[in-house]
């Protein structure tokens, strides 16, 4: 895996270290809280999506979804912290390689 786009949150380095170990090299942030977020275009090597669900709003999160959802990408739902999103990659990590 190569990138991943983290939407929601703001202290997000845990998460960060654990996509790290999974293999992310380049990772990206929306706070999901701007106002322009919702109209921002996926990075084109995006391989796996993080939604931190305690964080942004039902409208980003369907955008999001959707337009991963045309491209293929994975999308991973979890509240803010690392273990929890660690948990969720372990059982996906076979999809992610």
């Amino acid at each position: 895996m190569s990138s991943a786009l983290i939407v929601g949150g703001d202290q997000i380095d845990g998460i960060k270290q654990v996509l790290t170990s999974f293999g992310v090299n380049t990772i990206n942030h929306w706070s999901g809280r701007k106002v322009g977020d919702s109209n921002r275009v996926i990075p084109h090597d995006t391989k796996i999506i993080v939604l931190i669900t305690n964080w942004i709003s039902h409208s980003i999160t369907h955008k999001v979804k959707r337009n991963a959802t045309k491209r293929g990408i994975k999308v991973i739902y979890t509240p803010n912290g690392a273990t929890a999103l660690h948990t969720r990659l372990v059982k996906v990590s076979t999809e992610l390689s």
